[in-house]
């Protein structure tokens, strides 16, 4: 079925390649995008069809989110993930995992959701999510995918909604019209709530592949033989994990054969420059935190020679999934170089490193913390951001390998290079409001980007679950306390019935008042 969209004509398929290939060799990223999204790109249609259909044929709109997408696999990993970087119990317990198909043919990603508990770690579910849609996309070329909510045996105790929106939002944003169904099977009527807040995350859209189903009516969308035997089917398929057999990646090379020569060179000499995650003057390329000390120079408020600002100008604050966004802000009147280094190269993955800003120009750094690394304690995590005035005009006037070279040739200790060191922490220690107010220990504002709205659902429906549990356990109660007097009445009856055949007596009156006969 999938969501109905509008199709996209080759030549609008085709325009929307143009328009990445100019971008991509006009303004390339700090990182090339990697080559199997490339060859995507390039060389095929599909990929693109889907940004277009999702996005009603709107060529700017589908543009962005194709270049965002990339930047997100690339910092991800999505195309190099195997099964040896996942959490190896929930991999293979068999909580997620691909297997059989609809009626369509589409593959079905399971969700054996009595299997799942409220304390793992969401991040790690998440990538092995990533995992099987990456890999069934390359073993069956871009197949769209069904998600088969398996609610059997589920109740209040493993429902995470906080999971659910986690699956739910990966799809939209970063894999476009990849869904045929979304199939929830053998739903509690207690949860039927807690699937109303799917649909607010779903594009309006994508509302109607969302079905609710069970053994009666499973068969409209998945076949008898490929039904699981706990499904009603004849498919006694027990779970046990495969590795892939990858076939050979592409090259870089040839990803980027489109390019020319010059284009090829700068961006062999980007990644050259990317594999540093912090630099120096010496063969030494680590940060050691005896380096960061009270004595490296941080502008003040009232020096007139700061060059940047950092935003936060204090601390690097992670979120709960382990980003965090920094911004720069040039405040000098000439072209200025930065460059970032950290105290733990090994932790972190930075994007962009280093660059060229222009006068009042503002960029994003975006940090992530590896997810098999947590952050020290006592703050011995640092960043430290330097900046330093560039000899050209513009930023146009240079490229990537002058750029390096400049840096090569300073000393960290120059006094032309201005250092703002920064505390690596999660966001909410010390911090006042998530609103973005300083926090206490002098941190500046930091923005937060969760979505309200999603939250303020979500807590409503929780309330609202609550509160029904809660009348179902008076209604339970009260149901009791009346059976409890019923059966009373019945035995007292039973008692006097008894009393009156001992007697030899035959009570014609109601048994209520045999205490009358004594």
């Amino acid at each position: 079925m999938g969501i109905k969209v509008k199709e996209p004509t080759p030549g609008q398929i085709e325009e929307l390649r143009q328009k990445f290939n100019t971008k991509y060799a006009a303004t390339p990223p700090a990182v090339p995008f990697h080559a199997v999204d490339i060859d995507r790109i390039r060389n095929d249609h599909v990929w693109l069809k889907r940004f277009l259909e999702m996005h009603d044929l709107d060529m700017e709109i589908s543009m962005a989110k194709l270049w965002e997408t990339c930047i997100w696999r690339q910092s991800y990993g999505a195309n190099d993930l195997d099964e040896k970087q996942l959490n190896q119990e929930y991999l293979k317990e068999g909580s997620i995992f691909v297997h059989s198909k609809d009626l369509d043919g589409k593959p079905l990603l399971i969700f054996r959701v009595k299997l799942h508990s409220k304390s793992k770690n969401l991040d790690e579910l998440i990538r092995i999510v990533v995992y099987w849609v990456e890999r069934v996309q390359r073993e069956q070329h871009m197949v769209q995918l069904t998600i088969f909510f398996d609610m059997s045996g589920t109740g209040l105790a493993t429902m995470d909604l906080d999971f659910v929106k986690r699956i739910v939002e990966t799809f939209k944003m970063y894999y476009p019209n990849t869904l045929n169904y979304i199939l929830v099977y053998e739903l509690a009527w207690v949860l039927n709530a807690a699937f109303k807040v799917i649909k607010t995350l779903l594009p309006p859209r994508a509302v109607e592949i969302l079905k609710m189903t069970s053994k009666k009516d499973i068969n409209q969308y998945i076949s008898k033989e490929n039904c699981l035997a706990s499904w009603g089917g004849t498919d006694n398929y027990e779970f046990s994990f495969i590795t892939e057999t990858k076939r050979n990646k592409p090259q870089v090379a040839a990803a980027n054969a489109g390019a020319n020569d010059e284009q090829q060179q700068q961006f062999a000499q980007s990644q050259s420059m990317d594999k540093k995650v912090h630099f120096a003057n010496t063969d030494t390329m680590v940060l050691k935190e005896s380096n960061i000390d009270d004595n490296m120079h941080t502008p003040s408020d009232d020096e007139q020679l700061a060059m940047l600002q950092p935003v936060p100008a204090e601390f690097v604050n992670f979120n709960s999934q382990k980003e965090a966004t920094l911004k720069l802000v040039s405040t000098a009147k000439t072209p200025v170089s930065y460059k970032i280094q950290t105290t733990s190269p090994d932790k972190f993955r930075v994007r962009p490193r280093c660059g060229v800003l222009e006068p009042q120009e503002v960029t994003e750094i975006n940090i992530w913390l590896k997810q098999e690394h947590t952050l020290s304690e006592e703050n011995k995590d640092k960043f430290l951001v330097m900046g330093m005035a560039i000899p050209h005009k513009s930023s146009k006037d240079c490229n990537a390998a002058d750029i390096a070279e400049l840096w090569r040739n300073k000393p960290t200790s120059c006094p032309d290079i201005e250092q703002h060191r920064l505390v690596c922490r999660f966001h909410g220690a010390g911090i006042k409001s998530c609103g973005g107010t300083t926090s206490e220990d002098g941190g500046n504002s930091f923005v937060n980007k969760v979505d309200d709205g999603t939250n303020a659902a979500t807590l409503k429906l929780q309330a609202q679950m609550t509160s029904r549990t809660l009348k179902l356990q008076y209604v339970i109660v009260a149901l009791l306390v009346l059976l409890f007097a019923l059966l009373s009445v019945l035995i007292y009856q039973q008692s006097c019935h008894e009393f009156g055949g001992l007697t030899g007596s035959a009570p014609k009156r109601s048994a209520l008042n045999c205490q009358a006969r004594k």
